[in-house]
């Protein structure tokens, strides 16, 4: 079991630690599902929990007339005027004839989305439970217009920039809009295929429309279409680098929502396939079973404020200094398994030194003063005994600021 939450000031005064708010990891997703099990009507939204797998009663019915709508930043009621004469799209309702393109925003506590096939930005304020519509101009047209098969909308996500992202299904369009006050829209233009796509073009729309989009801490978007295909996105040179293909999927599992656990992975949900959801180690992109109590739900789109760790931006800007054939830096045990672990220096120059230890968005979590006066140091670090599971990254650095050593750490039950 895990401890109960204890205070560590007096702790981090002996050891010469600055504490910062620990961030926790969601250890939930959202989830778009129909009203029962194996439906096929994305018109709802759940709350699930990545624990236990268990989902949540309907937290909101997008495809009931009884849901309201607001324009964006008013009390005002908002009515849709965009013509469906055959009944296909429903824009009066919430979520139209369904949705799978969700992305949840944690500093606004809103959950944006866009219904398929209609070009309008929408967004639930989880205090109040109400829809609002921002007015005006769409992604791509006229607010509410209709969208065909190539252009509409169904991966989207809130990466660690603050922005909300999403992608036509043809790959032409990268989207990125606003999270705070009324969203303002951009677009950002059209995807370019990386020199290596040789077997794959993230222009294919058939065998990479689809699925959805997760945000890594490198400025990248991660892209897992519908046929279990994984694309790199970066954010400002939009280009996309075929990763590869999802192994250990059922022939019959089509991605259509994805979410990063509170350990790293990538948890994927279906439309289609009825038997379970997975979860892919993003090393080797391979996926193995997920585990819920009752069974899953059929889902359209998924969405948490977790981003894929992919290693640290700071890792290209600032290369370790080269310690020399001698000196050596180990960090044990990776993973941690209660709540502390040890760094050990060999042969390091002696003075002064710091570690700090960062989420995946790269926020310091804490920060150590370190002293090396003889050949060979251990350091041992605390950790907060209600840390969220998952990964970190622990950077050491000498008095010029220079790194000297940079790690991944994996954080798993902390006793």
């Amino acid at each position: 079991m895990r401890r109960e939450s204890r205070i560590l000031l007096l702790l981090a005064l002996q050891a010469g630690i600055t504490l910062s708010t620990f961030s926790q990891s969601d250890r939930f997703t959202y989830a778009v599902t129909d009203q029962v099990r194996n439906g096929a009507s994305w018109t709802v939204l759940r709350k699930v929990d990545l624990t236990t797998g268990s989902f949540s009663n309907v937290l909101l019915d997008g495809g009931s007339p009884m849901t309201a709508m607001y324009r964006s930043g008013t009390t005002e009621s908002f009515r849709n005027t965009f013509s469906d004469t055959f009944k296909l799209y429903k824009p009066e309702l919430a979520f139209g004839s369904g949705v799978a393109a969700i992305a949840y925003d944690r500093r606004s506590e809103r959950i944006f989305f866009t219904p398929m096939y209609v070009d309008q930005l929408r967004y639930i304020d989880l205090a109040s439970r109400k829809v609002f519509v921002v007015n005006g101009k769409g992604f791509a047209g006229t607010s509410g217009a209709k969208t065909d098969a190539m252009t509409t909308l169904s991966r989207m996500v809130i990466a660690g920039d603050g922005n909300g992202y999403t992608l036509s299904n043809d790959g032409e369009h990268l989207y990125r809009f606003t999270t705070a006050g009324t969203p303002v829209i951009t677009d950002l233009g059209t995807l370019t295929d990386a020199a290596l796509n040789t077997t794959q073009s993230i222009h294919s729309f058939c065998s990479n429309a689809g699925g959805d989009l997760v945000a890594d801490n490198s400025g990248n978007l991660i892209l897992i279409t519908s046929t279990n295909n994984v694309f790199r996105i970066g954010i400002n040179d939009r280009m996309a680098t075929f990763v590869g293909h999802i192994k250990g999927l059922p022939d019959k599992f089509t991605t259509n929502g994805a979410a990063v656990d509170d350990e790293g992975r990538v948890l994927l949900s279906s439309s289609l396939y009825a038997d379970a959801w997975y979860t892919v180690d993003p090393a080797e992109w391979k996926a193995t079973i997920y585990k819920a109590v009752d069974g899953v739900y059929h889902a359209s789109d998924l969405a948490n404020s977790n981003v894929l760790f992919s290693g640290p931006a700071v890792a290209t800007q600032q290369p370790s200094l080269n310690l020399g054939g001698s000196a050596l830096i180990r960090l044990y045990p990776n993973p941690v398994e209660n709540d502390q672990f040890t760094v050990r220096f060999t042969n390091l120059v002696t003075g002064d030194y710091s570690l700090q230890l960062t989420d995946q968005l790269g926020r310091q979590l804490l920060e150590k003063k370190i002293s090396i006066v003889s050949s060979s140091h251990a350091e041992h670090v605390r950790l907060q005994h209600d840390m969220a599971k998952g990964v970190y990254l622990v950077r050491v650095t000498n008095l010029q600021d220079q790194q000297v050593y940079i790690q991944k750490l994996m954080v798993t039950k902390l006793k």
